[in-house]
């Protein structure tokens, strides 16, 4: 069994329209910016499942209803909950027109009581039919995890009877024969104990003490051993700590000599690192190798490691992994009576670097595939790692409409089977940045993403302070990416989004009258080309891309052929770029500067240096890094006060980009 969609109506900031959310039965990603909903969205989730139950961990409070921007609050929420591969005993919430489902619904309210205290009451109803009785039997069958943003994972860890140790053995060891065993072998471990002179001095002077204090009449007697001798005892008592890889073992340790001949054997050898003195070895690994390793070598090897971190000299990471480790150890297990495990996580990318949360986002893929209970994750993250690795039918996209908070489920896009996979397989850590972002810009290639930042820096339109990211989808398939931000009933999921693309005019070889081939140069005979440029129209590619942005109202601002013929129809951009240009390419780039001065018309100079461009294409990523420090340079001066004789022009196709996806000119 397994959360299939939520629907949150009047939720903190979920308003009456409210959102669906759609989840798959494996590992699930919420993601959004800040303040978009994702911690209430997880607590709704948390809510919902705990309502009707005895134990709770959280509660509906008033302070949990809607309020609009008139201050006015709902007098009403509602939670339905739909799940799938629902087994039929689960009558309750089991629904017999599609025999594999089951929902229940919540509905949240206050009321005066008698007393004129106004209090949060709530009804809970199974299936379709409000009316339907739920009882706590049923979620029973349901076991739920939560790891919050502002966790504790070293508390959650120390011994207690309901840390998730104990919880853990509790759910291994469910055979009374075991747990029997278990508190024989505490009963020995107490009596040897006792027979310590130390303990038994202690707890003469204690029982002393006590007949000293209570007299013949009330005299009593203590006790002392490791712990109580029950099983439950034993469960609250159990404790973790790591235990370092490496072990520095010395030249004078007894067994070094024999240490060391055991580890020349190949598979032994990667446990063992030279240092100065002596080895460092893998002693945990070295002993579970079982390689001829005698007990003697064995007792004497791990005495050694008795040196451990506890869990408060741990790093935050690497406890949370241990938390996480335990709950989904916990889950994974078989156990009677339960049919759906769900673990909900706040940013399990906390305290972990890019390469762990790659790890761990595996890790709970795994447990899914693996685990015969089936184990359904859902984590809110702000990690564009963990985004990049989740496929793209399990992510739900918060995100802010009119002062809305809305829900795009990425499996509702319309997309078709090849535009998904394309996108599965670009949407690396980079261009993962563009779903918390408050504006994107997609561009060609590696010159636009050098130049635009500084060019917006120009206009006075810096990229971080509007939260903008650049998205370099590396070609021209912008297609697949203007899809996934068109909303099924129409829209888009982000209020300013634009695409900067070539309109690629000219490339039609079964139109000679535009045509302009591919084998010219900057010094051939450019006559007639400037009217093909002029008369060309655009390319198909370009009018496709044009039609689908109309439709989903992304700014699309397309250059006259190419960046670079563009950016050469300011005939104050001329000398930076031939500047730029001759950085890279000293020798012919001296005859470029001179054909561009000796022509008149600043189309033709415009024509020279794109073609020149164009023959060099795999130099013109230098170049636009050339031309970048110019305008770096030139922002620095502008800034510290410096008059400009002739700045840099940035063209207006490039403006109307940078002005679409942050504020308008003015």
């Amino acid at each position: 069994m397994y959360l299939r969609k939520i629907s949150i109506k009047n939720f903190r900031v979920f308003d009456d329209h409210g959102i669906e959310v759609i989840f798959n039965k494996g590992v699930n990603a919420i993601i959004g910016e800040n303040n978009s909903g994702k911690s209430a969205l997880i607590d709704a989730i948390r809510i919902a499942f705990s309502t009707v139950p005895y134990s709770k961990d959280i509660y509906f409070t008033k302070s949990d209803l809607f309020i609009n921007n008139k201050g006015e609050r709902s007098e009403t929420a509602q939670f339905d909950i739909y799940l799938d591969e629902v087994p039929t005993f689960l009558i309750e919430i089991w629904n017999p027109e599609s025999p594999t489902t089951g929902e229940f619904h919540l509905r949240f309210y206050t009321a005066m009581t008698p007393s004129g205290i106004e209090k949060v009451k709530y009804k809970a109803w199974g299936g379709k039919t409000e009316g339907n009785p739920l009882s706590p039997e049923t979620f029973d069958a349901m076991n739920i995890a939560f790891l919050g943003a502002l966790r504790d994972a070293e508390n959650e860890m120390r011994p207690s009877r309901t840390s998730k140790l104990a919880n853990l053995l509790s759910a291994i060891t469910t055979d009374e024969a075991a747990k029997t065993e278990l508190v024989d072998e505490l009963l020995k471990a107490n009596k040897a104990i006792l027979a310590k002179e130390p303990i038994k001095k202690t707890k003469e002077i204690i029982n002393s003490n006590l007949l000293d204090i209570e007299q013949e009449l009330l005299h009593q007697q203590i006790d002392i051993g490791l712990v109580e001798p029950k099983f439950e005892s034993i469960a609250s008592s159990l404790r973790s700590w790591i235990v370092p890889r490496w072990f520095f073992v010395g030249e004078d340790y007894p067994h070094y000599a024999t240490l060391c001949d055991i580890c020349t054997v190949k598979p032994l050898s990667k446990l063992v690192q030279n240092t100065d003195g002596g080895i460092y070895l893998d002693i945990n690994s070295f002993l579970q190798s079982g390689a001829g390793i005698s007990e003697e070598l064995s007792l004497s090897l791990s005495s050694l490691m008795r040196y451990s971190f506890e869990l408060h000299q741990n790093g935050l990471g690497y406890n949370n992994l241990l938390f996480m480790s335990a709950v989904l150890g916990d889950m994974s297990l078989n156990k009677s009576g339960i049919h759906l495990n769900l673990f909900t996580i706040e940013e399990p990318e906390a305290h972990l670097h890019p390469q762990l949360q790659e790890l761990i986002h595996s890790f709970f893929e795994r447990k899914h595939r693996n685990s015969s209970s089936s184990i359904q994750v859902i984590y809110t993250s702000h990690s564009p790692t963990l985004v990049s690795r989740i496929g793209i039918n399990s992510i739900n996209l918060l995100f802010e409409d009119n002062h809305a908070i809305r829900c795009y489920p990425l499996s509702s896009a319309n997309l078709e089977e090849t535009d998904q996979g394309y996108l599965e397989k670009f949407l690396d850590v980079t261009k993962s940045q563009m779903f918390f972002a408050k504006g994107i810009l997609f561009v060609e290639g590696i010159c636009e993403a050098v130049l635009l930042p500084e060019m917006a820096k120009m206009l006075n339109r810096p990229f971080d302070k509007y939260a903008v990211e650049m998205v370099n989808v590396d070609g021209t398939s912008f297609r697949p990416f203007a899809k996934i931000l068109t909303l099924p009933a129409g829209g888009r999921c982000f209020a300013k989004a634009a695409i900067l693309t070539d309109d690629d005019r000219c490339t039609d070889k079964d139109d000679p009258s535009t045509y302009i081939a591919k084998d010219l140069d900057f010094d051939d005979d450019l006559n007639g080309i400037h009217e093909k440029i002029k008369n060309g129209n655009p390319s198909a590619r370009f009018n496709n891309i044009s039609e689908l942005c109309s439709g989903i109202s992304v700014e699309l601002c397309g250059a006259t052929k190419t960046l670079e013929y563009e950016l050469a129809l300011k005939l104050n951009n001329v000398p930076y770029l031939l500047d730029a240009i001759n950085s890279e390419y000293p020798e012919v780039g001296v005859k470029l500067k001179e054909l561009v001065n000796a022509e008149t018309m600043l189309e033709t100079k415009a024509l020279r240096i794109w073609l020149f461009i164009r023959t060099r294409n795999s130099s013109k990523g230098q170049v636009a890094q050339s031309l970048c420090r110019a305008l770096q340079k030139q922002i620095e001066d502008i800034q510290n006060g410096v008059e400009i004789e002739k700045p840099f022009i940035v063209p207006p196709y490039i403006a109307k980009a940078i002005y679409a996806i942050t504020e308008p000119e003015g």
